[in-house]
């Protein structure tokens, strides 16, 4: 009688796990176009990963993967071998089917993007060939935004260069008690080095930290979330001079906006928006005050800039609050995006990152220096600081001189960023 209850019960339990259908590959494609036109791209990476084990030489789940993996900053050289998994079979644009998921093929630009994620992995010779392959096909011209092309072209032969003339900088990952296993993002310092905020993502959210220095060592660390008001939806981007004022960005439903949070003896306040003439309709994503606490400096991609995000300014009125935004001008600005203003030695010298100007491609660390009231040709800071990826962020501190920003750490994996200091060493002209 044992045998046949044991034979019975083992029978039951392959029944119950044969019912137990696996997701099939519409249920994949679906929830992955799902996520990712939610932006949550981590997520919808998970699907397409497991659509692409059903289909790994699927030139399309390759491509759509491998999107993915370049919306997620510090993962892009992740979808190097999906791209070029992906360019082995490629259709002109028009015939490409998004929301097909029979198709095998993957649309023409999946040779610029693999020429996009050589050049972050700094692949240039690789990344300049993937260009030629895109730029040489039949379909190419008028389907496409030729000045966006071009400039990635030029951004990899401009890297040559400045790769051929390194700058004499020391670049040392901060205490081991910051830097983890995990990622420390948006490094935030206060102008005597006391104090440090940055994010650290965790594995369900990312908190907005503080560490504050005694005796040369980093401790007392706080997780500034609950006191803010965040959901993990926050990140740093300024302290205020007097290191009473908190500037923050708030991500909500993929629209940035720009808040501050204002320290209270030994707590800070809730995060509370920079207003409507700050604030726009589209994103703002940076934001730093003059020294005086009379000028403030953001990023906003608004109606009537020069081209995606560009530096603004507003000045304060006779009852504290934040006039009409100018915009910074064509020396600073260009068609390109332009990203983290920060100020340095009272005011003198902007610090920001910015796709043009004289770029190795995606964003570089530039600086500018005031003459009378207007601003001198932006110079780049420089390989090492500067490389191939996306470098945003520079926090200078003391003389103008030294800094700290976050990258990737390769050690770790391309997904891991860690906080540096930066000493420039180099004899820059710097006032």
């Amino acid at each position: 009688m044992r045998f046949y209850i044991f034979a019975f019960t083992g029978l039951l339990i392959s029944s119950i796990c044969l019912a137990q259908p696996k997701e099939d590959k519409k249920t994949l494609f679906e929830e992955g176009v799902f996520f990712f036109n939610r932006g949550d791209f981590s997520e919808a990476a998970y699907y397409f990963k497991a659509l692409r084990e059903t289909d790994p030489d699927n030139s399309n789940f390759n491509f759509k993967l491998g999107e993915c993996y370049m919306q997620m900053p510090g993962s892009e050289v992740l979808a190097v071998p999906c791209f070029e998994m992906a360019v082995k079979r490629t259709v002109e644009k028009k015939k490409y089917d998004i929301r097909d998921i029979n198709e095998k093929s993957a649309p023409l630009h999946a040779w610029f993007y693999l020429g996009n994620v050589y050049r972050i992995a700094g692949k240039l010779d690789d990344a300049l060939k993937a260009y030629d392959v895109f730029v040489r096909s039949p379909y190419y011209y008028g389907n496409y935004n030729l000045n966006v092309v071009e400039n990635e072209i030029k951004s990899c032969e401009r890297a040559k260069i400045i790769m051929d003339s390194p700058i004499d900088a020391d670049i040392q990952p901060v205490d081991s008690l910051i830097n983890t296993t995990a990622s420390e993002i948006y490094p935030v310092i206060s102008q005597d080095e006391s104090t440090l905020f940055f994010v650290r993502k965790l594995k369900f959210y990312d908190a907005v930290l503080s560490a504050h220095k005694e005796g040369g060592n980093w401790s007392t660390f706080t997780n500034l979330n609950p006191q803010i008001g965040s959901d993990g939806n926050f990140y740093p981007v300024s302290v205020s001079p007097d290191g009473k004022s908190l500037y923050l960005v708030k991500t909500d439903g993929g629209n940035k906006d720009l808040y501050v949070s204002y320290k209270k003896g030994d707590k800070w306040s809730q995060a509370e928006s920079l207003g409507k003439n700050i604030n726009s309709l589209s994103d703002e994503t940076w934001a730093v005050v003059s020294d005086d606490n009379s000028t403030l400096w953001f990023t906003s991609a608004r109606v009537g800039g020069m081209g995606g995000l560009d530096i603004y300014y507003s000045l304060k009125d006779k009852e504290g609050k934040w006039g009409k935004p100018r915009n910074a001008g064509k020396v600073i600005n260009t068609q390109y995006d332009e990203e983290s203003p920060c100020l340095c030695n009272n005011g003198k010298i902007l610090y920001f990152s910015s796709r043009g100007h004289y770029s190795m491609g995606g964003y570089d660390i530039f600086y500018s220096i005031k003459s009378g009231k207007s601003w001198q040709e932006p110079v780049n800071i420089g390989f090492p600081i500067n490389n191939t990826s996306d470098n945003i962020g520079f926090v200078p501190v003391k003389d103008c001189k030294s800094g700290y920003y976050s990258k990737i750490n390769m050690e770790e994996g391309p997904s891991s960023e860690d906080i540096y200091k930066v000493e420039l060493k180099s004899n820059y002209p710097i006032p």
